[in-house]
Formats: C-alpha cells, sequence, structure tokens
C-alpha cells in the first residue's frame, strides 16, 4: 500500500511540470485566451434595459415634449438623481421613440448618468458606419474609452472623426474639437510631447473656424485649451509650488459671470465653490467641479466639456490658479 501511493504521488509530480510546459506552449501559440479587459468585462454585463429600470419610480408625464423633459433630465443629474434621469431618457429614446431628432442625447445621458458601459456601447454602435459630421459622439466615445484606460481604442475613434469632419463651414471647427480630446488622451497617457502639439494644433484652428454662428465663442474655446495647455506645462515643472490659500477668478458664463473660489493646500486643489446663475446646464456645475478635483487637472469629460457653462468653469477656476502662482 506503501509503494502504491508513493507510486502516485510520483505520477502527480511527474503531471505538474508536464502541463505547465503544455500551458506555456499553448500561451506561446496564441490558443490561451488573454485576460478579459476591465471594458470587455463591464460591456459584457450591459443589460439593456437593465434589471433596475422597473424599481426606478418617476411622477414626471413622459407625454412633455423632449424640449421640456431634456432640461428636467439635466435637473434630475444635477440634483444626483441618475437613475430616474437614465429611465426618462431610455422611455424618451427607445421605447417611446420621441426623444431627441437623431437620437444623439440618448448616449449623452447615459453618460452624464454614469451609465459609461452602457453609453459606450451605444455610441460604438452609432459610430460603427463611421459617419460624417458626428464629431461630438467621436469625442464622447473616445473620452469613455479612456475612462476605462483604453487609450488605443480612443486615439483610433478620435482618428476616425478626423477622416469623417462634417462639411464646410464646420469642417475647421470639427478638426479643432477632435485635437482637443486628442490632447487630453495623450495628456492621460502621460505622452505630454503629443498632447502639446494637438493643444497647440487646436489652439490654432478656434479661432479660424468660417462657421455661420458661434463666432464669438471660438476665442474663448482656444483660451480654454490653452489653460489646459498651460495647467499641463505647470504640471510637468512642480505643480506644488503653487501658493496655499483661497482665490478667485472669473470667466463669462451664458449670461454672466461665473466665479470660482479655489482653496489650495498641500500644493493640490482642495476645494471649489462656485457663484453662477446658468440656468441651461446646472449639471456641469456639480460634475466639472468634482472632475477638476479628482483629477487635479482642467481636463474634463468630452460630454460635460462641451457646453458654454463648462467652459467658463474651467476658465474661471484657471484664473484662481494664477492668483496663486500659475503662469
Amino acid at each position: 500500500m506503501t509503494s502504491r501511493r508513493s507510486s502516485a504521488s510520483g505520477a502527480s509530480a511527474i503531471m505538474i511540470p508536464r502541463i505547465a510546459a503544455l500551458a506555456l506552449l499553448l500561451s506561446l501559440a496564441g490558443t490561451v485566451p488573454a485576460a478579459e479587459s476591465k471594458l470587455d468585462e463591464a460591456l459584457r454585463g450591459v443589460k439593456v434595459p437593465p434589471d433596475w429600470l422597473d424599481e426606478v419610480k418617476t411622477s414626471y408625464n413622459t407625454q412633455t415634449p423632449w424640449k421640456d423633459a431634456r432640461l428636467h433630465i439635466r435637473q434630475l443629474l444635477a440634483e444626483g438623481k441618475n437613475r430616474e434621469a437614465v429611465k426618462l431618457t431610455y422611455l424618451y429614446h427607445v421605447v417611446q421613440k420621441n426623444g431627441s431628432t437623431d437620437g444623439h442625447e440618448y448616449p449623452m445621458y447615459l453618460y452624464l448618468g454614469g451609465e459609461h458601459a452602457w453609453a459606450i456601447k451605444v455610441y460604438a454602435e452609432r459610430l460603427a458606419p463611421k459617419p460624417k459630421g458626428a464629431v461630438f459622439e467621436y469625442n464622447a466615445l473616445a473620452s469613455l474609452y479612456a475612462r476605462f484606460g483604453e487609450y488605443a481604442r480612443a486615439i483610433q475613434t478620435l482618428q476616425d472623426g478626423l477622416e469623417h469632419l462634417p462639411d464646410p463651414p464646420w469642417a475647421i471647427n470639427g478638426r479643432a474639437s477632435l485635437n482637443d480630446k486628442l490632447g487630453d488622451v495623450y495628456a492621460q497617457m502621460g505622452d505630454l510631447e503629443k498632447a502639446r502639439q494637438h493643444y497647440e494644433e487646436a489652439i490654432r484652428l478656434f479661432p479660424t473656424s468660417d462657421q455661420p454662428y458661434g463666432r464669438h465663442l471660438l476665442h474663448r474655446n482656444a483660451a480654454k485649451v490653452q489653460a489646459k495647455l498651460d495647467l499641463m506645462n505647470r504640471k510637468a515643472l512642480d505643480i506644488q509650488a503653487l501658493k496655499d490659500g483661497t482665490y478667485r477668478g472669473t470667466s463669462l458664463g451664458y449670461v454672466k459671470d461665473v466665479v470660482a473660489t479655489v482653496k489650495l493646500a498641500g500644493g493640490k486643489i482642495a476645494d471649489i465653490r462656485l457663484q453662477h446663475e446658468e440656468k441651461i446646464d446646472l449639471g456641469a456645475t456639480k460634475s466639472v467641479p468634482k472632475q477638476i478635483l479628482e483629477r487635479q487637472g482642467l481636463d474634463v469629460d468630452a460630454v460635460t466639456g462641451a457646453t458654454v457653462t463648462t467652459q467658463a468653469i474651467v476658465e474661471a477656476v484657471y484664473r484662481a490658479l494664477q492668483q496663486a502662482g500659475m503662469k
């Protein structure tokens, strides 16, 4: 009996290195599947509609026209009622099919509501045919990919956007916006030189756009990118050189000034308080300061970064940082 046990034990000892060797050979041959990425795992878990949808109650009259419903959804997002906002977005766009005209606000509010994998799924489906002129959506999908650390996918998405620009007179603005987002992605990757190149290209392009309306915002767009470039340059040196204290910066919002009061402590942005009279994009007044605090930088998401309110907040914070010694 003893020798049998010894023989079995010896066989097992022989088998272990054989199994390890076989696993190595299969791996080298490419037959062992790679570990699932965080994004792929999240996408695999997307269920539409999600199980929680029926549990979320809303008293909102869904017969209200979308032009009014979208403002209510933004208000819900500003109040942190993300799931109710997402439910209404889904009802209007998928169930009732009377949401935004071309459907672009469907994934946008999924994104703002924190349903990032669901938003990626919808954006990827919408952009699969490589539509022309969908700059906002290419930027949004790239931003979502970058959030999951999928930088190669983000860059490819933006390159697709550059190859499918809108027709004139919106082509220049589109190219500038896509370069701006490429700068954001490369900055997140830590490739500051490429980030700088794309930011500088965006700064050059924005003021040259011959678009029929919104020209008064072009220099502001360039200033927003310049603020990110300046902050990135400063980060590359020593952001801790900023003086601790409380500082104020001002920028023009939709109608009146947005004032940012920024507290610095220990060489970091510790707190941001806003004074404003913005009504169109209340969600940005909460989400943008939160992103700046989390990232310790002025690079905000493509979706939230597309409004006048967001640009005003970013610029006001930058002006405050200048008071603290930012150059």
